[in-house]
């Protein structure tokens, strides 16, 4: 209902009508028996003001009636999408993903793979590959810790965890960073530029050479020890250093090849290294590394050299890979043992696929006094990757990003085997993160 006076008009409810009309028939019956005469001027000052009181009222009616905005259960209850999580870049190699938050200290990623395999000379299998747990946790401004633990399948279908890495990582500047403790070994670019999560490659396994060496690999991909790194000044050659010491790899067929807790002997394996990165060609990396040990294995005592050199390019779109090693054994005796290994790999990203191709080659002396013991070790899977002689033969690859956090690789294989049948195999793998 409407009503107005002089211009004015207020909307209000029944009750609140009721009640207009109450004072209204009480303003007529005290202008019909005044006890004093007023002019109509008077009367209608008087009538304006109880308007206005009126209104008044029915504002503070209204706002009781109504009270506070109610949310429904239903909206309330309903939860916000959070935004989506984009990646952040890290250059040269690769593009993790976000980092995860457990604690304000606390950084966590976690990698898995699985797949299919069927090679010519084994079983076709599906394969549970491994599930990696990487952790780094800053302790203050020039101190962190860097751990990651894996769980594998081994050769009789049981899964075993592995404390893969763990580093108590102490950085002065950019000219010198030591760390302690379980690490991968400076042997390579390979070993340190793409560790175990599966991901992070391109190709579904590690060149031969790189194979991992408690998975019958026959360098030293891991260590107990410490490691120092820095920049060199340099300007724009872009020099860095690596120096480690460590126990050394144990090569008796029944124990574990990283010495974690009591090496076999008093010498130490030492390892040195530079690599450059020139301002003028970013993403182009070219070092050496030289490492010496001297073994205990069943037999005489053996000296170890161990010389590795890289060339490689990576950006977003190209990745070329080369690397070369040779290993030198040596006996008190005055016998040598030489093994020559390298592989190229290329590839190219078009959109969310990279096709890519590998070539590897490695060749050691059946009767090397090191690897010899290696191949008798019964706990290591009879499969390629502990074959010891000469082994060669190219891969050919896609891989399929089909999300920001998983890919689908497809992988063709021919080796050449020495003394042996060639294999032909087909891998497909599909690698995530989270």
């Amino acid at each position: 209902m409407q009503t107005g006076f002089a211009g004015l008009t207020v909307r209000v409810s029944p009750a609140i009508c009721f009640a207009l009309c109450v004072l209204l028939t009480l303003s007529a019956h005290a202008q019909q028996s005044p006890s004093t005469p007023m002019t109509a001027d008077e009367v209608n000052r008087q009538l304006l003001q109880r308007v206005i009181d009126l209104e008044a009222k029915v504002k503070q009616l209204e706002e009781k009636q109504t009270g506070p905005a109610v949310i429904p259960l239903a909206a309330a209850a309903t939860p916000v999408a959070p935004a989506p999580v984009v990646p952040a870049l890290e250059t040269p190699e690769v593009e993790p993903p976000t980092v995860n938050e457990v604690a304000p200290r606390l950084k966590l990623v976690v990698f898995g793979d699985v797949g299919a395999q069927g090679y010519t000379h084994v079983p076709d299998t599906f394969e549970f590959g491994s599930l990696d747990l990487f952790m780094r946790a800053r302790l203050s401004e020039k101190v962190s810790v860097l751990g990651e633990v894996l769980f594998t399948a081994e050769s009789d279908n049981s899964i075993s965890a592995d404390v893969e890495r763990l580093l108590l990582i102490y950085r002065q500047s950019d000219y010198f960073t030591a760390s302690i403790g379980r690490m991968h070994t400076w042997v390579g670019y390979y070993n340190t530029a793409f560790n175990k999560g599966e991901f992070l490659e391109t190709t579904t396994d590690r060149p031969f050479m790189y194979a991992f060496d408690d998975q019958g690999g026959v360098l030293p991909m891991q260590d107990v020890g410490v490691n120092v790194t820095g920049k060199i000044p340099s300007g724009k050659l872009g020099l860095n250093y690596v120096i480690e010491a460590g126990n050394g790899r144990d090569w008796y067929p029944s124990d574990e090849p990283a010495q974690n807790n009591q090496d076999r002997n008093n010498s130490k394996a030492i390892n040195g290294g530079l690599f450059m990165r020139p301002d003028r060609f970013s993403g182009l990396q070219l070092g050496f590394s030289i490492r010496h040990d001297n073994l205990t294995v069943p037999g005489p005592a053996v000296g170890e050299t161990i010389v590795t050199a890289h060339a490689v390019f990576v950006n977003s779109t190209w990745e070329i890979l080369n690397e070369a090693a040779f290993v030198r054994h040596s006996e008190a005796t005055g016998e040598l043992a030489e093994t020559s290994a390298f592989y190229t790999q290329f590839s190219r990203r078009f959109r969310a696929y990279r096709p890519y191709f590998r070539y590897q080659y490695f060749n050691a002396r059946s009767d090397d006094p090191v690897y010899i013991n290696a191949s008798s070790n019964t706990d290591v899977p009879l499969n390629i990757t502990s074959f010891v002689g000469r082994f060669n033969g190219p891969s050919v690859g896609l891989r399929w990003d089909f999300t920001e956090h998983s890919a689908l690789k497809l992988q063709y294989d021919r080796f050449s085997l020495r003394g042996l049948d060639s294999e032909n195999g087909l891998t497909s793998q599909v690698a995530f993160t989270f």
